[in-house]
């Protein structure tokens, strides 16, 4: 399945969003380790890129670039950075190019790279690894050759840049880079990922019980407020506090000291948005496993514990309906003659029939081995022994590659007057054992109710 495809691909892409605003407007973006110090900011983009391809890379480099020139607007920022300001600099189009355009370009080209690098089949890693490097200098390349071209005054050209990115300190950066390239490609294609991007694609067609929706909305909403709070709370405080203290404030200093605040705004939210997503597919991966508890593996039904719960609140409320028990004839035999895998196509068989026949109105379980059961509360009687009449003709009516002659018995019990399920079902298996007595292939029908 292509990442494109996956149930993974929004969350993953809005997660690696939220990390490039989180790098972006915090100390983790740029990490310093005396004697050696580097960025982080492009590994987003990197990332995207590689698992998604080249415009998820484009996306990914705008976002990277719209912070940069973010960050650049900020007066509190060094000569050369303001270049990226087209607030600052004095030529808005050249600095969007240098912020933005150079940034999507490196991540279309990241994407462009990494397609490339995965066809190569025996050093597949070797390839995602030195691809990683190779945009990382393009990146580097692209963005100085256009501060050489749009700014020459700055005097920042590409022989100083090509200095600073062979120095050692780049040398090390790049295999930080490289490593963890490599460690996301494993893990993105390790079985255990595999295996949970499974589970959620299966969990599509399931709705979640509105109260643990609406819960979880409730926490993320509550949670949001109080960032908010928080935000509001510590900026305002802090105006007032240098305030007090006699510090004059110029209007150009308090708006300076509220985009800091918002920047810093930005990285708590987009953390908590990252947090939002893991709580959701937690929740929907929760919310598979649930269901696999309440399901018979092989035929999807449900088992016989979800099934036989279901019959008893069913009765407590409103002790009508009937209860259908279908026994498949001599499946000893059948799996003996034709093996077990015959038998179990068998089965997946009538289990079909079954949700055919009653989809929208009943419940249809595997009790175990041939034995199936279905709960129906919406029906006539007389729909009902229709019902069960043709079920008998369809199963006999089977053709399955490799078996012959598959019948079943089936006993139906009316359960008004019962009071759960092991009362039903012990009416709807003597009216079954009346069918075996009868020479099987049939149906029977609780012989002490007034109908019969």
């Amino acid at each position: 399945m292509s990442m494109r495809n996956s149930p993974l691909y929004l969350p993953i892409l809005s997660i690696l969003v939220a990390v490039e605003l989180v790098l972006a407007f915090s100390a983790f973006g740029y990490i310093v380790i005396p004697p050696i110090s580097f960025t982080l900011m492009p590994l987003p983009v990197l990332i995207g890129a590689l698992l998604f391809g080249p415009a998820e890379g484009l996306v990914l480099g705008g976002i990277f670039g719209l912070t940069s020139m973010w960050k650049a607007s900020v007066t509190a920022t060094a000569y050369a950075d303001q270049i990226f300001s087209p607030f600052i600099s004095g030529a808005p189009v050249s600095s969007l190019i240098v912020s933005v355009g150079m940034r999507m370009a490196f991540g279309f080209l990241a994407g462009c790279l990494f397609l490339h690098a995965k066809k190569n089949t025996r050093y597949k890693k070797a390839c995602i690894a030195f691809a990683a490097i190779l945009a990382d200098f393009l990146h580097s390349f692209l963005v100085i050759t256009a501060i050489q071209i749009l700014f020459p005054e700055s005097g920042i050209t590409l022989f100083y840049g090509l200095l600073r990115k062979l120095s050692l300190q780049n040398f090390i950066e790049w295999g930080v880079v490289g490593l963890l390239i490599i460690g996301v490609y494993a893990v993105s294609n390790s079985k255990e990922i595999l295996f949970i991007r499974d589970e959620i694609k299966k969990t599509e067609g399931i709705a979640a019980h509105p109260k643990i929706l609406l819960g979880l909305a409730g926490f993320i909403l509550l949670m949001f407020l109080l960032t908010l709070g928080l935000w509001y709370h510590f900026y305002n405080r802090t105006e007032m506090i240098l305030r007090c203290e006699g510090v004059a404030i110029s209007e150009k200093i308090l708006s300076q000291f509220w985009q800091l605040g918002a920047q810093f705004l930005v990285a708590v939210i987009s953390l908590f948005l990252v947090v939002s997503i893991v709580l959701i597919l937690t929740e929907k991966y929760l919310l598979k496993l649930t269901q696999q508890a309440k399901r018979d593996l092989m035929t999807g039904l449900y088992n016989k514990m979800t099934l036989t719960r279901y019959v008893d609140m069913a009765l407590r409320d409103n002790n009508s309906g009937f209860l259908l028990i279908l026994d498949v004839d001599n499946f000893k035999r059948l799996n003996d003659t034709y093996g077990h895998p015959a038998g179990d196509k068998v089965l997946i068989s009538i289990a079909s029939i079954l949700q055919a026949h009653f989809d929208g109105h009943g419940m249809v379980g595997r009790l175990g081995g041939d034995e199936f059961c279905v709960y129906v509360s919406n029906l006539s009687k007389a729909k009902m022994i229709e019902k069960a009449d043709k079920i008998g003709k369809d199963i006999a009516a089977l053709s399955i590659s490799g078996t012959y002659d598959v019948s079943c018995s089936i006993g139906v019990a009316f359960c008004e007057g019962k009071r759960n399920f092991m009362e039903a079902y012990t009416a709807a298996d003597q009216a079954l054992y009346h069918s075996k007595e009868l020479g099987k292939n049939r149906c029977s029908f609780e012989r002490a109710h007034p109908l019969f």
